[in-house]
């Protein structure tokens, strides 16, 4: 195990699930622990209602937060907080349904993420600013979010900033995606992505469904809030490029 260990988020019983991520960490010879998130499956489990706070969620997505999503943002919270707990300057966090590219293994050895607060190795929809960049050999540069990228399947997560995002998520009233905004956390990203996701199994069919269902109740509004926090945050908005003609890619 690494000074910053990789941590993979899964689920009890789901062995077959991570199977193949568990397999391609061997091959490449990097260790890793698995930790077991919590199951929200058959609904969130009671001892966790005190750490959600329900109504908040609603009116900031604008229809109800479900309980995977709840148990997907406190079980990626429980992490950050294992960082604190441990005392570790950092850590890598995969989900279960990772599938890494070929130069992972080479991010992770060359260990340029422990210079930043956030690295995120998977994104959706991130924006970057202009002319800020980072070599990362010559398989990947790191570019600085400008505001927003969703998508918390694999990210690199120093110890500084894991403590802002466990007092963010205290109580949990956002995805896990991110509770707070990632300009202010000094996160950047990884182009192009060294991790994708598997293709649709049970466990994202049952979430992406149960939004699905959520948002129907609701009726056709957007589902979250628009608008900008700030002055600043507009204007990141406006100088920010698209990466890429597709989510999150080059």
């Amino acid at each position: 195990m690494t000074d910053w260990p990789i941590l993979v988020l899964t689920l009890a019983g789901d062995e077959g699930r991570r199977a193949p991520l568990v397999a391609a960490l061997d091959s490449a010879g990097l260790s890793h622990e698995l930790v077991e998130g919590i199951d929200a499956r058959k609904g969130l489990p009671a001892q966790y209602e005190a750490m959600v706070d329900r109504e908040h969620a609603r009116q900031a997505l604008r229809r109800p937060m479900s309980d995977g999503e709840f148990a997907c943002a406190l079980s990626h919270r429980a992490i950050h907080q294992m960082i604190l707990d441990r005392n570790l300057p950092g850590a890598i966090v995969l989900e279960d349904d990772a599938l890494l590219d070929r130069h992972f293994a080479d991010f992770v050895r060359a260990g340029l993420y422990r210079d930043v607060p956030m690295a995120l190795i998977y994104h959706n929809f991130a924006r970057a600013l202009p002319f800020v960049r980072r070599s990362v050999g010559s398989f990947a540069v790191m570019r600085r979010v400008a505001n927003k990228a969703t998508g918390a399947m694999a990210y690199t997560l120093r110890a500084d900033a894991a403590a802002r995002l466990v007092q963010a998520a205290t109580p949990v009233r956002r995805q896990a995606d991110w509770p707070c905004d990632l300009y202010g956390l000094g996160a950047w990203f990884l182009v192009p992505r060294l991790v994708e996701q598997r293709p649709d199994n049970d466990e994202t069919s049952h979430l992406r469904a149960e939004r699905s269902r959520l948002r129907d109740l609701m009726g056709s509004r957007r589902s979250e809030r628009s608008g900008y926090a700030s002055i600043g945050q507009w204007l990141r908005e406006r100088v920010s490029v698209r990466v890429g003609r597709q989510r999150g890619s080059r």
